[in-house]
């Protein structure tokens, strides 16, 4: 049976944003205590407030993601304040996708930090509570540009690594109760889309709409859970169908 109350801790990184929001929803619809963090500070006390308003323990914690120090002690708040952390949810870092010839040396890097090194930083963080307590689901949201669009150089290189560093943790921590999963989103409405922008979109999509932001939560939602434990290491496309138009060999 599903655990439920107040028995589960879930950390949701870079929450600010509509998809970050709609994670923190849904895991609290499931009695579960809600730690944030993310740049916005405006962005996460609303979303703190929300949670507060509905009765849910949390707790928001401002954050550079890819800067260890603050990583570690965004952590330690997390721990002091819930004395463990059950899920982790990566929310993807905002990366502006470029063209080889675009990339500076700076996008390089930035690309690197926040696609890798602040996911990097929280899962070695946290993965070894996890196991120690035998219990533990990572679930790190990505997009669709990590099967290598063009013009998307910087943006693909990250998400792939993010890729690669979920399956080898989940083949880690298969034994011990935890879990680790992607999501990768495909076009999502963030409440940001122009109506012509819609319509470009849609067109490439096979269910002809954007996602929602709810879409992804749910996905999360269902990896997050106590029954999906027979579920590692896998990529679960929220895209509508769109990944289907490229070639899946990997």
């Amino acid at each position: 049976m599903e655990t439920k109350g107040k028995e589960r801790v879930a950390l949701i990184v870079n929450a600010d944003d509509s998809v970050g929001e709609a994670v923190a929803m849904r895991l609290a619809d499931t009695g579960t205590q809600i730690a944030l963090t993310g740049s916005d500070a405006g962005r996460l006390d609303r979303i703190a407030s929300r949670l507060v308003d509905r009765g849910v323990p949390v707790i928001a914690v401002m954050t550079r993601t890819a800067e260890p120090g603050e990583i570690r002690e965004s952590v330690a708040r997390v721990m002091a304040r819930f004395g463990r952390i059950d899920i982790l949810v990566q929310n993807e870092s905002a990366l502006v996708a470029k063209a080889l010839e675009e990339i500076s040396d700076a996008d390089v890097g930035a690309a690197l930090e926040a696609g890798i090194a602040g996911p990097f930083h929280y899962l070695r963080e946290i993965v070894p509570g996890m196991r120690k307590s035998g219990f533990g689901r990572v679930v790190n949201i990505s997009d669709i540009n990590y099967l290598g669009l063009a013009q998307t150089a910087n943006v693909a290189a990250a998400r792939s690594g993010l890729f690669g560093l979920t399956r080898a943790l989940a083949l880690e921590s298969a034994r011990d109760g935890v879990t680790v999963n992607t999501v990768v989103m495909g076009d999502v409405d963030g409440g940001t889309v122009t109506d012509t922008e819609r319509e470009t979109l849609v067109g490439g999509i096979p269910v002809k709409r954007l996602g929602t932001p709810a879409d992804v939560a749910n996905a999360v939602g269902f990896l997050a859970a106590d029954s999906s434990k027979y579920v590692t290491g896998q990529t679960l496309f929220v895209c509508g169908g769109k990944s289907a138009y490229f070639s899946m060999s990997i």
